[in-house]
């Protein structure tokens, strides 16, 4: 395994070690669904791009790997703290202190080095954003909510490329998805163009504009209050295991859109931004919502 360290971007290339016959065993039970080996060998030409490593980025990083993706870039210049525990998979009593972007290095590379991984150690910055950016097919932006503007800068990298980037936010104990890609409807829009919130955002505007629309039972001002009270005494609140089904719900809408099993499969096509998924497992709802001049409904 060769080992390159990029001074200037501090970027770390691990080099893969690639066997077919091995590479096809271990994939074997997803190929029934990609539609055969022909549908492997696609996802193992891949190239994603997964941006925040927390308890979605880092898990997302894992799918992918076990997935079968070959050509993997993460970046995050945070660490590891121990409230991460409870939902990441590069999180435990040992990793406690460690950059997330080394820990997750060290956890996809114990599970395969049949793909290459390109690691991103002060996360997305104006700097590094167009070399990240840079030969992917799918982006994944997971970067954490308060930095929009480095929401912004890969989001405008991304478009320059036309490249599809994709983001799921918890919300209570479900999840919305949202996909964008050219220039239509951006994620400047969603943040209403407002510069001054993009630079600094108040909780009260992250709130407005990703838990809407809210849960039945997060849509009342007490416990919207009560959340944001939580979040400003100690961090955002948030139930673990919703992130798995977050996760898992991105992954499946990856797959089908770069395989097209929608069209193989009769299933549905992932929606564009305005329009995005809303999944609530507590309520049993699965819709579509749209915004509309900055106004958020359901649609179906």
């Amino acid at each position: 395994m060769k080992t390159l360290f990029n001074a200037k971007l501090a970027t770390r290339t691990y080099s893969p070690t690639y066997n077919e016959k091995a590479y096809l065993e271990r994939t074997q039970r997803n190929h029934f669904w990609v539609v055969g080996v022909e549908g492997q060998t696609s996802l193992r030409n891949l190239r994603v791009g997964i941006a925040g490593l927390g308890g979605m980025g880092s898990n997302l990083a894992e799918i992918m790997v076990r997935l079968g993706v070959g050509h993997i870039k993460i970046a995050d210049p945070d660490t590891i703290d121990f409230s991460n525990i409870n939902r990441q998979v590069i999180a435990n009593r040992n990793t406690v202190g460690v950059k997330k972007a080394r820990a997750s290095a060290t956890e996809l590379r114990n599970i395969t080095e049949d793909f290459e991984l390109v690691v991103y150690e002060d996360g997305i910055t104006k700097d590094n954003v167009e070399d990240f950016v840079n030969d992917l097919d799918i982006i994944i932006d997971e970067i954490d909510v308060f930095p929009l503007q480095a929401h912004v800068w890969l989001h405008q990298a991304a478009r320059k490329k036309n490249i599809p980037l994709y983001s799921g936010y918890i919300i209570g104990m479900g999840t919305h998805v949202y996909k964008f890609q050219g220039s239509q409807y951006t994620f400047e829009d969603f943040m209403l163009n407002d510069k001054k919130q993009i630079e600094n955002p108040t909780l009260e505007f992250l709130v407005e504009r990703f838990i809407n629309p809210a849960p039945t039972y997060m849509d009342n001002s007490k416990t919207l209050n009560d959340f944001c009270e939580a979040a400003r005494k100690t961090s955002v609140p948030i139930f673990g295991a919703t992130t798995y089904i977050a996760q898992s719900l991105i992954a499946v809408r990856i797959v089908s859109d770069h395989l097209h099993l929608h069209e193989k499969l009769s299933g549905v096509k992932t929606p564009l931004m305005p329009q995005f998924i809303s999944l609530d497992p507590l309520t049993l709802t699965l819709q579509i919502c749209e915004v509309d001049k900055g106004k958020i409904r359901k649609v179906g």
